[in-house]
């Protein structure tokens, strides 16, 4: 039987961090510790639990069963520590030395992480933020894990993940300055006649999403979209402009990265036809982290920059 009193504590910290890095030499930076150190508690752990642990792949160090089945339990026991250490302790942000893992699409990187860091370099000096990009599938597990304290975007949360909704997006389509047809607007006929450039599968382009919710227009709307003629489609939003600027191609964006690709010369807005919907970003956190006085100041900076008054605050 294993004693946890002939464990070293400090080895479940590299092991977590390994498990969430699948890599010595991020977990090295992660934790601020030589890849010697690194290698060196992972023996020593493999020693005490007489398990390997990892086995090294081509795609990473990949965890054993045994390593999966204690990994859930160190996670939560570790958090749980950490969380009676800091809940009630001050946090200052001048003062702060301290990395936040975040969460957030290309769409994020591209309108909300630029004010974000130039508000952090004001009010936060020594916070560091390591960006991730939104993979939805994977934003629970990450959350619950620890692996990220905050996701900011467009998901669907389960039952333990607390929302705090920021604003309502909305849609423009953008085309080149000069494009030779379409003015202010683009008609119903001209979305349908026109080549279109389309982003990843269309996350942000199912029916649903894109069209307003009970609005007889909507349906005619609806057509248009499943008429449209798809000329390119891209991973990215990163792509979007360079492609747009050169061609006579409609891309469909929210209006927020619509109006930053417009600011820098490449592109213009147009409105879309009658019917275009609407959809809520939000920040989510684990309900385990909810106390977490870093966490709490790096969400409230974010609801300050981002947050509109009409939407709702935090929820389950």
């Amino acid at each position: 039987m294993i004693n946890i009193r002939n464990i070293d504590l400090n080895l479940l910290v590299v092991f977590e961090a390994l498990m969430q890095e699948r890599n010595v030499t991020r977990t090295a930076d992660r934790l601020g510790l030589s890849q010697p150190a690194i290698s060196l508690s992972l023996r020593r752990l493999r020693e005490s639990l007489d398990d390997p642990l990892f086995i090294r792949t081509r795609g990473g160090m990949r965890p054993t069963h045994r390593a999966e089945q204690i990994f859930s339990s160190v996670a939560q026991a570790l958090d749980s520590v950490q969380n009676i250490l800091q809940s009630g302790t001050s946090f200052s942000p001048s003062q702060a030395q301290r990395s936040f893992n975040v969460m957030m699409s290309d769409i994020g990187e591209i309108v909300y992480l630029p004010r974000l860091i130039e508000k952090l370099q004001e009010i936060a000096p020594g916070v560091r933020l390591s960006v991730r990009r939104l993979v939805r599938p994977r934003v629970h597990d990450e959350l619950t894990s620890g692996g990220i304290d905050l996701a900011i975007g467009w998901i669907d949360t389960a039952g333990d993940l607390i929302r705090d909704d920021l604003f309502q997006e909305t849609f423009v389509g953008i085309v080149r300055p000069d494009h030779p047809r379409i003015g202010k607007r683009i008609s119903l006929t001209q979305f349908v006649s026109e080549w279109h450039l389309v982003v990843g599968r269309q996350e942000f382009g199912s029916d649903s999403l894109f069209l307003a919710s009970g609005d007889p227009r909507a349906q005619a709307l609806a057509r248009a979209f499943r008429q449209r003629k798809v000329a390119v489609q891209v991973p990215h939003f990163l792509a979007v402009p360079n492609i747009i600027s050169h061609t006579d191609l409609i891309c469909v964006v929210p209006r927020q990265l619509g109006q930053v690709y417009a600011d820098l010369g490449q592109v213009r807005a147009a409105a879309l036809p009658p019917g275009i919907g609407s959809f809520t970003v939000s920040q989510f956190w684990h309900k385990r982290f909810a106390k977490d006085q870093g966490s709490l100041w790096l969400r409230g900076v974010i609801r300050d920059l981002f947050g509109s008054p009409s939407a709702s605050h935090a929820r389950r």
